[in-house]
């Protein structure tokens, strides 16, 4: 409450919409990396899915905002989590370290979020957005968009448990890599 990182103040909302919600998708597909946890706040869903997976599987954490970057740093020193990169940074076009994959609670549109891993994201790498259950409209323009670049591999619905919150996960697979205009150079 104090540091302002989730409106979110009872320990059972915490625990099922912050650390259930976060790693409830590995039940539902398989994950690649090194894999990217673009805006990660506070470290949702990226601190979690370590703490499951373990330290052989590479996650950077991405945030621009510094003072969660300290916090995330923390965190990370004190829970003694390897193989966890923080990247103090908003990932946007022009961010190109390397990944298999980028998870996100996808509060932007997700045709944005497709654009600004272009850059990042390997072919064959797969992008998790992990949506409320209104996001029709977003996957039409998302496949309008960038079709060209990635396929949508799974739309799964669920609920997360002992709730009513609907939720959807979105994973699209990158395709092609964009081609740079030489004449742009």
């Amino acid at each position: 409450k104090k540091q302002n990182f989730t409106r979110l103040t009872s320990i059972k909302d915490v625990a099922i919409k912050h650390f259930i919600d976060s790693i409830i998708i590995n039940k539902h597909t398989p994950i690649k990396f090194p894999l990217l946890d673009m805006g990660t706040g506070p470290g949702f869903p990226g601190i979690p899915l370590k703490i499951l997976l373990g330290p052989e599987k590479k996650i950077i954490l991405a945030e621009g905002v510094q003072k969660r970057v300290s916090f995330l740093k923390k965190v990370r020193d004190e829970l003694q989590l390897e193989n966890l990169d923080i990247i103090g940074r908003n990932v946007t076009s022009e961010f190109n370290y390397s990944v298999e994959g980028v998870i996100t609670w996808a509060v932007e549109d997700a045709s944005n979020t497709l654009g600004n891993v272009m850059n990042c994201l390997q072919k064959g790498g797969c992008v998790y957005l992990m949506k409320g259950p209104n996001v029709e409209p977003e996957i039409k323009m998302a496949l309008e968009h960038w079709g060209e670049y990635y396929e949508l591999i799974k739309d799964k619905s669920y609920t997360l448990p002992s709730t009513t919150d609907d939720r959807r996960l979105l994973v699209f697979r990158k395709t092609k890599h964009l081609e740079m205009d030489s004449d742009s150079n």
